[in-house]
């Protein structure tokens, strides 16, 4: 039996949410494992409570959620990401609103791609801990240190949240092109003041979401390939997806979870934020 979010039956014609595995990890730098953080999500999901006192609504109610069966994907970077554009196109197609489940980080270019296609020119907020601006890593531009730089060149408006560290490439290419980027340092010093810039920011126009879980702090979220200290709590994430979740959402992803055995914190998060923010995003979905 395949696993679905909350373990629930499904009907595929009734939902307004697709869920999509991403089972990827081929271009991961250090510890490998991501293509196993799908499962572990919707593992995890059924032991969530499916009422949100915050907002007191039920999505799995109101919304509706499929999931795909976890696709199997090619090694080869460009390859793996035509299968995955391909079902968040079948996604889209249906009038669903696209989560992809990571994997490793340059699965979002799949979303990106595909939406571009609806949307010509949208924003991309990413909560990270690091910039993936590289040009190039360990010889492919296909890699999830680049993913946001291939972002770049296809028009879009990338916000990056929650940084800790870059290198100097990225470093220089931020300065060069003047990008605003959010360093978790600032965030922590003035965060009524960020969140007030970062809301000028986004404007009216639509926006992506893609939220790599090592953008949370490591004592929080410690399944994650590169643990980076200094991150965004929890109640930090959320009062952004609560700001967010006013505007025209078009997708969201989550991503780089690296399960690690005997210690379920970091998928059981990740499933909490996703049925989180879709209790924020119910009214507009």
């Amino acid at each position: 039996m395949r696993s679905t979010f909350l373990g629930l039956p499904e009907d595929r014609a009734r939902a307004r949410v697709a869920l999509i595995p991403a089972p990827y990890d081929a271009t991961t730098s250090w510890r490998p494992g991501t293509r196993f953080g799908p499962e572990a999500i919707l593992a995890a999901s059924p032991h969530l409570e499916f009422f949100d006192e915050e907002t007191g609504r039920e999505p799995q109610q109101d919304l509706g959620f499929y999931t795909y069966p976890e696709p199997e994907l090619p090694v080869e970077p460009e390859k793996a990401l035509k299968v995955l554009e391909s079902l968040i196109e079948e996604a889209l197609s249906e009038g669903k609103f696209p989560i992809l489940l990571g994997g490793e980080h340059t699965v979002t270019l799949a979303a990106l791609r595909a939406l571009k296609r609806r949307h010509p020119r949208f924003k991309i907020l990413q909560i990270d801990a690091h910039p993936d601006l590289r040009d190039t890593y360990q010889e492919t531009p296909l890699s999830h240190a680049c993913v946001m730089r291939r972002a770049l060149e296809l028009g879009l408006e990338v916000i990056p949240v929650g940084l800790r560290t870059a290198c100097r490439e990225e470093f220089e290419f931020i300065q060069e092109k003047g990008l605003r980027v959010f360093w978790a340092r600032e965030i922590k010093k003035d965060f009524s003041g960020f969140l007030s810039e970062l809301e000028d920011l986004l404007g009216e126009g639509p926006i992506y979401v893609t939220l790599d879980l090592d953008g949370l702090d490591p004592s929080e979220a410690p399944g994650v390939g590169t643990p980076e200290p200094g991150g965004l709590s929890w109640y930090e994430v959320l009062d952004i997806l609560r700001l967010v979740s006013g505007r025209e959402v078009i997708g969201f992803d989550v991503v780089e979870l690296l399960p690690l055995p005997g210690d379920p914190r970091t998928e059981y998060l990740a499933a909490r934020l996703i049925y989180k923010f879709l209790a924020y995003l119910q009214n507009g979905l």
